[in-house]
């Protein structure tokens, strides 16, 4: 019983360590970026979902095989331009 108690609380430090380093949750920075294009959209947030769903799906077909990471820092990049 003593031993379950110690592999359940490594097993917790283990998977808290992960998470502070971001290694268990990858998509951390596609949520930033992602709230950061809805930010520069100005729309309620479900349509700028939409809006940056179908950003992502063009800039695919424009520049395939990049990361889901390229294309919203793209979609970012190309707000911020258009907003200056």
């Amino acid at each position: 019983m003593v031993y379950l108690i110690i592999i359940i609380l490594i097993v917790g430090a283990v998977a808290y360590y992960l998470n502070t380093k971001g290694v268990i949750t990858p998509r951390g920075k596609e949520s930033k970026l992602r709230e950061r294009c809805r930010i520069l959209l100005k729309m309620p947030p479900q349509e700028a979902d939409q809006v940056i769903d179908r950003l992502v799906e063009r800039e695919k077909n424009r520049n395939p095989g990049k990361t889901e990471e390229w294309y919203l820092d793209k979609i970012l990049y190309d707000l911020e331009k258009d907003y200056r």
